[in-house]
């Protein structure tokens, strides 16, 4: 005999807890369910009915892994965008293209105002960078000058030099090399400056006086 205990434990629900047909309160089980012993009433147990996610629940889980998706996208992009600026401007950064000196033909007598291995022809081919100005970062920027590396393979090194570290009102540091030597090394009248770039060896600007 099965106790009233164990039926309720199995989830078997009756009727004051007795056969609703003939009263008996004897059972055995058949597989899942209970058959009474006296009249043979044969009750199911109660399955649990699985109930299949709404269509607003399978909705939620499609936009959370939208959501997901975009957002993984966006950190792509937002990663990704930095580096390509970084390898563009390190690629402009390489390949800085300086006017070439090319001293021509000019009278001994013209020489004679210049120090060192100066003369009229390299100071005339010696170009001036183009100097722009961006707003946004507000700085300032030099395009199509002479390296100032070749200048002093060519007229050798300069008598001072005189350096700015830090940038200044949006300028980049810079340095102005002045030569005022003969090739002796006698002080003379006539000096050449040429300011350039310390970063780039740009040429910014020259002077003869």
């Amino acid at each position: 005999m099965t106790s009233l205990k164990t039926m309720d434990r199995m989830d078997f629900i009756m009727k004051n807890k007795e056969c609703i047909n003939c009263g008996s309160t004897k059972f055995h089980q058949v597989e899942n369910d209970w058959k009474c012993d006296y009249c043979g009433t044969l009750y199911l147990t109660p399955k649990k009915n699985t109930v299949p996610p709404s269509n607003k629940e399978q909705s939620g889980t499609q936009k959370n892994r939208r959501r997901l998706l975009l957002g993984m996208v966006l950190a792509v992009i937002f990663f990704a965008a930095p580096l390509g600026y970084l390898k563009v401007k390190l690629t402009r950064a390489v390949k800085t293209s300086y006017e070439p000196i090319k001293p021509g033909t000019v009278s001994s007598s013209a020489e004679n105002a210049f120090p060192g291995e100066w003369t009229q022809s390299v100071y005339e081919s010696v170009k001036v960078a183009t100097k722009n100005y961006d707003d946004d970062n507000e700085s300032y920027s030099f395009t199509g000058g002479s390296s100032y590396e070749e200048l002093e393979k060519l007229v050798g090194v300069p008598d001072t030099v005189i350096s700015w570290e830090k940038e200044n009102y949006g300028m980049p540091p810079r340095a102005m090399a002045t030569w005022n030597r003969t090739k002796d090394g006698d002080y003379m009248p006539h000096s050449v400056t040429v300011t350039y770039e310390k970063k780039s060896k740009m040429i910014t600007d020259k002077d003869h006086h």
